[in-house]
């Protein structure tokens, strides 16, 4: 006589024919937004194809500007949109601003010198940090 726990009872055998029938629907579901947006890609690929890091396209899936699907308990991208936004050539990073408006930064932050700057010779413009010299 077979063990209890080798044997499926009917409740186990209804579950896995519903869930085989539920990864049908969706993989169905799957093929048409396939279709439909040309293609999927996982995030890895995407992270690849619009040169920023994998943490980038869940930022941008949060922020809303990468529609995310959800298949089979893994996330996919729609190939279209990532074209899109690939063809954009966006930059990291803030615009560069203008002379007159680093000209008057500048002097607003002058502005706000205080005495311990003034001591130590006052504002000396914007920090920037020195680049590496190459050893010998």
């Amino acid at each position: 006589m077979p063990s209890a726990a080798l044997t499926m009872t009917d409740t186990q055998t209804a579950t896995k024919k519903a869930s085989k029938a539920d990864l049908l629907r969706e993989l169905e579901a799957m093929s048409e937004v396939m279709v439909r947006e040309k293609g999927l890609l996982n995030v890895q690929q995407t992270a690849i194809l619009l040169d920023v890091s994998r943490e980038r396209v869940y930022e941008l899936m949060e922020l809303g500007r990468l529609k995310r699907y959800e298949f089979t308990g893994r996330v996919y991208l729609s190939y279209v949109e990532v074209q899109e936004r690939r063809e954009q050539d966006i930059k990291a990073g803030r615009p560069r601003r203008g002379v007159l408006e680093r000209v008057m930064v500048g002097l607003k932050a002058a502005a706000e010198t205080d005495k311990t700057q003034l001591k130590q010779g006052g504002y000396a413009g914007p920090v920037h940090s020195p680049k590496r010299k190459r050893k010998k």
